[in-house]
């Protein structure tokens, strides 16, 4: 049975209550803020948690989707467009980033604040995607510029350079693949209530 914090998130106090839960991060009080308007999309996503102390950069270029889990201390970079799939979880302490300015600046030297960002040589801006169903280890950092496919894995503290294909668990610095989640979850298929579920019918 749902607790009596989740039943009331989804009952009609429940934006009241994001409302107050946004207002106490606000004023320094660490929570996990239930529910969040997409700035892109204007949609209410009632599932999405977002810890307090997670910082949401650009967040009119962040598409997001609902059901997702954002915890403390991460960093979301969606200057560069970013899209985060249904389901996702990021742990404690991510970055997901989608420009990089570190190239730029050396080449430019005290005259790079004066130059726009489409004039800057070395600067990147990519749009960053993370599929349905993916989990990001805490710790993970994840470049400008990567696709991540559906029902991942990443493992904790990665740093994932390269495109990330759909069901990959992959680890290291920098990210490789180690196994497929499809193989994680195929011991519980057999459970009819568990398929009406499941993310993945495409099996």
């Amino acid at each position: 049975m749902p607790s009596l914090k989740v039943k009331l998130y989804f009952s009609p106090l429940g934006y009241l209550l994001h409302l107050l839960t946004k207002i106490r991060g606000f004023f320094g009080g660490r929570c996990i803020v239930y529910g969040y308007r997409c700035k892109k999309t204007g949609k209410y996503l009632p599932r999405t948690r977002i810890g307090s102390t997670t910082i949401l950069m650009e967040p009119q270029n962040l598409e997001i989707e609902d059901n997702v889990w954002i915890n403390h201390y991460s960093w979301i970079d969606a200057s560069g467009g970013l899209f985060i799939g249904e389901g996702c979880q990021i742990g404690f302490g991510c970055g997901i980033i989608t420009h990089s300015s570190h190239i730029s600046q050396r080449l430019m030297g005290m005259a790079y604040m004066e130059t726009e960002i489409d004039k800057r040589p070395g600067y990147i801006h990519k749009k960053t995607s993370i599929g349905k169903y993916t989990f990001v280890g805490s710790g993970s950092y994840i470049l400008p510029g990567i696709s991540i496919g559906k029902g991942c894995v990443i493992g904790v503290n990665a740093v994932v350079t390269k495109d990330v294909p759909d069901f990959a668990v992959v680890a290291g610095v920098p990210a490789k693949i180690i196994g497929d989640t499809r193989k994680q979850d195929e011991q519980f298929l057999s459970d009819d209530n568990i398929m009406k579920t499941y993310y993945n019918t495409q099996m």
